[in-house]
């Protein structure tokens, strides 16, 4: 049975993330509005992604999901980032 200390612990942990994804989502808003006037249409898509991340991110905490499906997808989706960030960018420049 956990403890309240461990209780508190998680749920600091848990804070500390949400800071840390908070911080990243306003970082990617505040890059997009000083690179793209409002009315660009790439602003506005930029900024509808960034709303459907952070829902998702809501939507995911709220839900109590097994912790080794989502070690899994997270795994995949952590591959799947890297190859389209990173190698997919040197084949074009080929």
């Amino acid at each position: 049975m956990m403890s309240n200390k461990d209780n508190q612990s998680d749920l600091d942990k848990a804070w500390e993330h949400y800071k840390k994804i908070r911080e990243a989502l306003m970082g990617l808003y505040e890059i997009v509005d000083l690179n793209l006037e409002r009315d660009n249409i790439f602003y506005q898509c930029a900024v509808d992604n960034l709303e459907n991340l952070k829902d998702t991110i809501i939507d995911l905490l709220k839900k109590d999901y097994n912790p080794a499906e989502i070690k899994i997808k997270l795994r995949d989706l952590e591959f799947e980032t890297k190859k389209n960030f990173f190698f997919e960018k040197e084949e074009k420049h080929k």
